[in-house]
């Protein structure tokens, strides 16, 4: 896998790495998207990793839980590979997969429960983080367990994103922003970066 990495240009790059993962571990790893998603036996099968996502080491995710209704919680008693079951009585991680939007950050350290079931896009999750529950798009959550701290943008920002869903664009079409990719996302500038990367989008395609 390194190998493949080297050869084409690392983790933001690499088409065939995320042929890999998909083919052999059923893990989906949007384009730009870098970081402990390609570490093998971290992602449960299932997964799916959106664009332009930024995920830090020691990450842990969980699909699946010990019951907590029946008389016991030993696998004994819920695990068919241990022979006293014709089948699991609990989900299995393909029933219950981790869906991770565009954009993301996941910081290092952080815990993902079977409750969260969803990450949505823009979000970010602060390092050493316990998420049991779904993410609200454009939300910055920490803590253990992880609560909201504050939203990332304005309403009307936030809301232009979800409409233009920018992290569809290749990078060279976002680069028409120029300076604005870099520049603190006010709601003053979003018509004159509307009218940059629709014009670009329009170049490419005509």
């Amino acid at each position: 896998m390194q190998i493949v990495l080297r050869l084409e240009a690392g983790q933001f790059f690499s088409s065939t790495a995320r042929k890999i993962y998909h083919a052999y571990h059923d893990v989906e790893i949007g384009k730009y998207t870098y970081g402990s998603c390609f570490s093998p036996n971290i992602w449960p099968r299932g997964t799916r990793i959106g664009r332009y996502c930024s995920i830090a080491g020691g990450v842990r995710v969980f699909r699946r839980n010990h019951p907590v209704s029946i008389l016991s919680q030993h696998p004994f008693f819920y695990n068919s590979s241990l022979g006293l079951l014709p089948s699991d009585m609990i989900p299995s991680n393909e029933d219950n997969p981790l869906i991770i939007g565009n954009d993301v950050w996941i910081g290092d350290g952080v815990t993902i429960l079977p409750g969260c079931k969803s990450i949505g896009d823009g979000a970010i999750i602060g390092a050493a983080s316990v998420v049991t529950k779904d993410v609200e798009s454009f939300s910055i959550i920490a803590g253990n367990p992880a609560k909201v701290i504050r939203k990332r943008f304005s309403e009307k920002v936030e809301t232009w994103a979800k409409y233009n869903k920018w992290w569809e664009m290749e990078l060279e079409d976002l680069l028409a922003a120029d300076q604005l990719l870099f520049e603190v996302l006010e709601e003053s500038s979003l018509h004159l970066l509307t009218t940059r990367l629709i014009k670009n989008t329009d170049v490419h395609n005509g």
